[in-house]
């Protein structure tokens, strides 16, 4: 009996470690030269793209103070679009002031056209040459999701705020900025 016991409790430690997923940890991003900001390149199966940051964001370590979400949290979020990410390929943040938790993912092989049938009760709050930008609330946190068409796939960013620390607008505000006048580059097209 003790035997079995063991053997059972051995799998269900076996199994909760191997489904425990976490998205809270740096992600090797190499540094691009920028005089201004901080760019990075981001890669995934099918290549890369370069993505700007203001130079408060944090890329090197985690601190469980300025991480305001939860892996399950993530994962809830994930599972609105069918089909899991092939690479998460970026985990930021930033320490004061605008409270920016954000992370991005790669799926290779989806198309925008996928993403939006996905989201079967919303409709994209933007369009833009091959990107879609959702807003949303998910557990009290403002989500915003942007969705990038590349040659191989779809890249999409995950930026959570802290409603708690940082009121909606300007959260809205740091991430349009972000997107699409720091990174204007991303909406001309493949």
């Amino acid at each position: 009996m003790k035997r079995i016991l063991r053997l059972v409790c051995i799998l269900s430690l076996t199994v909760s470690l191997i489904s425990c997923t976490s998205y809270i940890k740096p992600i090797h991003t190499d540094p691009m030269p920028d005089s201004e900001n901080i760019t990075k390149k981001l890669s995934f199966r099918d290549g890369s793209l370069n993505f700007s940051f203001y130079g408060d964001y944090i890329f090197d370590k985690t601190d469980e103070r300025l991480i305001f979400f939860t892996n399950k949290e993530i994962g809830g979020i994930l599972q609105h679009i069918k089909g899991k990410p092939s690479s998460q390929i970026l985990f930021t943040y930033t320490p004061a002031s605008i409270y920016n938790n954000m992370l991005a993912f790669y799926y290779a092989g989806k198309t925008l056209d996928e993403i939006k049938k996905d989201f079967t009760t919303q409709h994209p709050e933007k369009e833009m040459p091959g990107g879609l930008l959702y807003r949303c609330q998910y557990n009290g946190h403002d989500i915003i999701e942007v969705y990038k068409q590349t040659e191989g796939g779809v890249v999409r960013w995950i930026a959570i705020n802290d409603p708690g620390k940082q009121n909606t607008d300007k959260f809205k505000l740091e991430n349009d900025k972000l997107f699409f006048e720091l990174n204007a580059h991303l909406w001309t097209g493949l």
